[in-house]
């Protein structure tokens, strides 16, 4: 039998009404250190981090580099979120705003486009 993740939607809605409400990064600051744990805190910071480098273009080797997250991590926050940040709004790109560019991948000396 498998465990499934519950979402506390009611709970969650409340955390980001309170976020939205704080007019002062201190208290931002205050809330998070009070809901998360300190490893969570900068999981979140390390996460956004590595999505400003996707965003910039950079390499997975890079950000492995740089951040030590795994390909498998930085693949999924990728694909979550729609390949990165618009540039015009700073806000996460929607799955349907997201439109693949054409690729040519070489695999045993044939051309593949994908």
């Amino acid at each position: 039998m498998s465990r499934r993740m519950v979402w506390h939607k009611d709970a969650i809605g409340e955390v980001v009404n309170l976020l939205v409400r704080s007019s002062k990064a201190e208290e931002v600051e205050l809330i998070f250190d009070r809901v998360l744990t300190t490893r969570e805190i900068n999981d979140i910071g390390r996460r956004y981090r590595v999505l400003k480098m996707i965003e910039d273009g950079r390499s997975y080797t890079d950000i492995i580099m740089e951040t030590g997250m795994s390909t498998t991590a930085i693949s999924r926050l990728s694909a979550k979120c729609g390949f990165g940040f618009q540039k015009s709004s700073g806000i996460f790109r929607s799955r349907k705003a997201w439109k693949p560019k054409p690729r040519t991948m070489r695999y045993k000396g044939v051309n593949i486009r994908g």
